[in-house]
């Protein structure tokens, strides 16, 4: 029976992914998800207590599921550049083969921080490319720029031309990626 039950979280969890994905959030009500889950709305109630809820779980969960993709990465013996370049790619290819999870990140990211739902902990992942970046600032490798400036035009990058490459607008050969990964590289570093 707990196999039932987590079953169903999990179709209500992946039908709000993709509503909240591709209609958005202001236009994603409670009503759609329990029409695309095929959950009732007590159903839907009773493992959410409101939508807001059911968004930073998702959240929780597509930023835990993004950090393993980083984590799986043994790049500690990696030269700094060489780091970077493979983060970047692992997250370019994740990108593509989630892409309801990116577009969900895409928005909710892009909320203004005054009016973004509490997300205490960062994930491993953050930490993970936190810390890199707490690395290259410490060697000076950094252009002095803010956070989000960096993210943008690192990551940003990655997950919008992971967008373009599913209406295949550039060849994803790994030459290629390293190439563009090289290049978001040279934006930041001095």
């Amino acid at each position: 029976m707990a196999d039932k039950k987590k079953d169903k979280r999990e179709v209500i969890l992946q039908a709000a992914l993709e509503l909240l994905a591709t209609n958005g959030f202001q236009h994603t009500p409670m009503s759609l998800i329990v029409k695309h889950s095929g959950a009732s709305a007590g159903i839907i109630y009773h493992y959410f207590t409101s939508k807001d809820e059911l968004i930073q779980v998702l959240y929780k969960r597509v930023k835990t599921e993004l950090s393993q993709v980083f984590l799986s990465a043994d790049i500690q013996r990696l030269p700094l550049g060489e780091r970077f370049l493979q983060l970047w790619i692992r997250a370019f290819h994740y990108c593509v083969t989630h892409p309801y999870e990116t577009a969900f990140l895409e928005q909710y990211e892009s909320v203004p921080a005054k009016s973004k739902l509490a997300c205490e902990d960062l994930s491993e992942g953050e930490v993970v490319f936190n810390q890199l970046l707490e690395e290259y600032q410490s060697q000076q490798l950094l252009k002095d720029l803010p956070y989000s400036a960096l993210y943008e035009l690192t990551f940003g990058v990655a997950t919008r031309l992971a967008r373009q490459s599913d209406a295949e607008q550039f060849s994803r050969d790994e030459a290629t990626l390293r190439n563009i990964a090289q290049a978001c590289w040279d934006a930041i570093a001095r």
